[in-house]
């Protein structure tokens, strides 16, 4: 199997996530879009006051479904991504040039990422966060039928198109 091709395929459908935190009342579940980096690092912002948001100032660990909602032309078939990680507000200058690197690389805008870094550090209402994937699962059901199978992620190198 070609993770690689497979796991591009699946980012590339869509450009929305949906991350779940937990929090001192339990699970929260929210769709946040992102971006991603060769190593399959997700990248998303949101404002500082979401309640994944503070739930990530306790608790690191998120669990993450990446799916296209459009099946597969002529076909019932879907394919996506299930993840687990820890994730990271990002407060450095490094760490936020990365994520808006990856956040405006591949915008159709053209915008140059450098212009919005300062926007995120601070006391910004806007931060980035990365999350760092610990156990990644495909499914695709053209191939697996209804099974998910687990994606080695010490050989993933994704080829970005930015």
């Amino acid at each position: 199997m070609d993770w690689n091709q497979k796991v591009k395929e699946a980012l590339d459908r869509t450009e929305f996530m949906v991350i779940s935190t937990t929090g001192a009342d339990g699970s929260w579940t929210c769709p946040v879009q992102f971006r991603y980096s060769d190593k399959l690092d997700l990248y998303f912002r949101s404002l500082v006051h979401a309640k994944h948001m503070l739930d990530l100032q306790n608790d690191d660990r998120v669990s993450v479904a990446i799916f296209s909602t459009e099946r597969f032309a002529n076909s019932r078939d879907v394919m996506g991504l299930q993840l687990k990680g820890r994730a990271r507000i990002l407060e450095d200058r490094a760490g936020v040039e990365e994520a808006a690197r990856n956040m405006y690389g591949k915008d159709q805008r053209e915008i140059d990422f450098r212009t919005k870094i300062d926007e995120h550090l601070g006391d910004s209402m806007w931060k980035f966060v990365k999350i760092v994937p610990n156990e990644a699962w495909c499914f695709d059901t053209r191939v697996f039928g209804e099974e998910r199978r687990q994606i080695d992620l010490t050989s993933l190198q994704l080829h970005l198109d930015y």
